[in-house]
């Protein structure tokens, strides 16, 4: 199934930061959220509808009455007390800032890493001018000095360039992934604001305010019409009403009310055939992760690793260069380029547990990779296409590393 969350009032998603009155005194949030959110979101609401016995759940479902003739528990996992637990049948995509306009859904993809605005002085332009960066085949001076056969991602323009922070729609990501470069983009403000609200500690004992536990927290809301798009297998009905295509459900930190609809899905035209006919005549395929992805070799420190890697690409010294090569699903590639956004803390809390879950960094939402194969057009768009790549199986049943695929040429310098 395909749902729509759409928020009935301000958000709460706060970032994998420490967080607390005292030490931390600022909660920031982030939008959309992580798939980990996410998944709360729904387990808690099968749960909450179709079940109602948390404690029995807790506790594996023993000495409840109906596990026998219960489902839920093959459908969405049970938490553990390892922390680790398992999800089940359950397997998401997304989710991804959306608005549904009967008949259609229009998602918006953060615009990706590889792209940049040219800078316009006092801001003159009246449209931004938009350049897709590409791998340069040629060599620049000095680069024989790098260690890494990674190539340098290039623009003709000459005029200064800067990143963008906005959103692409799924049908301006369909020509990017076909080699074109959309010459506008949502912004952030059109989509959601943040809002900044007081707050301060309070002493349940004594009923009381804490001195000097003062605290600031940052809530998003939506834009009319702007929600969460998510697509759901595994599950058989999020309500104990099998043929509702809408209800409520609580999200967020504080437990916010939201709605939700089912939807259809993401009308993306005829994109898989013009993929497979456009890769004939380019120099490889791009790799676009729509949501964070976290990889098993996840050092982010410069000097140790390379934790923006996936443990499938491993790296191979030939005269003195260090490549990077590696083999997926069958499907052997070298990695050319990659723009990769700085790394997104992922954390959360345990609410079954009433612990902090693991820390991970993530590569974050808009991140491109740049390979080149010998496979067929037809097996890489099956591996990679519309797939969750993160490493770990867990993580990819909920969501991390959904991944699209496009093609890319190299820049030529004139």
């Amino acid at each position: 199934m395909q749902i729509l969350i759409e928020p009935s009032d301000v958000l709460l998603f706060r970032d994998g930061r420490p967080f607390s009155a005292e030490d931390g005194h600022r909660a920031r949030s982030i939008f959309p959220p992580t798939p980990n959110t996410i998944q709360g979101v729904i387990r808690s609401k099968v749960l909450a509808d179709r079940c109602g016995r948390y404690q029995e759940y807790k506790n594996g479902c023993w000495g409840c009455p109906e596990q026998n003739n219960c489902t839920i528990p093959n459908e969405i996992g049970r938490p553990a007390a390892n922390g680790k637990g398992n999800y089940g049948e359950m397997y998401l995509k997304g989710a991804l800032i959306a608005k549904y306009q009967p008949p259609d859904v229009t998602a918006y993809f953060p615009v990706p890493a590889d792209v940049v605005q040219v800078k316009e002085k006092n801001n003159s332009a009246t449209s931004p001018q938009l350049q897709s960066l590409k791998p340069l085949q040629q060599q620049l001076p000095g680069q024989n000095d790098l260690p890494f056969s990674l190539l340098p991602l290039w623009t003709p323009e000459t005029r200064p360039v800067e990143a963008i922070e906005g959103y692409w729609t799924h049908k301006e990501m369909s020509d990017y992934l076909l080699g074109k470069c959309p010459n506008d983009f949502t912004k952030v403000k059109e989509l959601y604001d943040k809002e900044a609200r007081l707050g301060i500690e309070v002493d349940n004992s004594k009923q009381t305010v804490r001195e000097g536990r003062l605290y600031q927290a940052e809530f998003v809301r939506c834009q009319d019409k702007v929600g969460l798009y998510l697509e759901i297998e595994g599950i058989k009905q999020l309500s104990a009403t099998p043929d509702s295509d809408r209800g409520i459900m609580a999200i967020g930190g504080e437990n916010r009310a939201a709605s939700y609809l089912k939807t259809p899905k993401l009308d993306w035209g005829n994109l898989n055939n013009q993929l497979k006919d456009s890769f004939k005549d380019s120099c490889g395929f791009k790799i676009y992760l729509a949501t964070p992805g976290i990889f098993e070799n996840n050092n982010f420190d410069s000097q140790k690793g390379q934790g923006w890697l996936p443990s499938w690409l491993k790296t191979e010294i030939i005269n003195g260069t260090v490549y990077i090569k590696g083999e997926y699903n069958g499907i052997f590639v070298e990695l050319v380029a990659a723009a990769i956004g700085r790394y997104q803390t992922i954390g959360g809390w345990d609410i079954a547990y009433n612990r902090q879950k693991p820390t991970h960094r993530a590569v974050p939402a808009g991140s491109v990779y740049y390979f080149t194969t010998t496979a067929s057009p037809e097996k890489v768009l099956k591996a990679f296409h519309w797939q969750n790549l993160a490493e770990d199986e867990q993580e990819r049943q909920i969501g991390y590393g959904l991944s699209l695929v496009g093609i890319w040429n190299y820049c030529q310098l004139t």
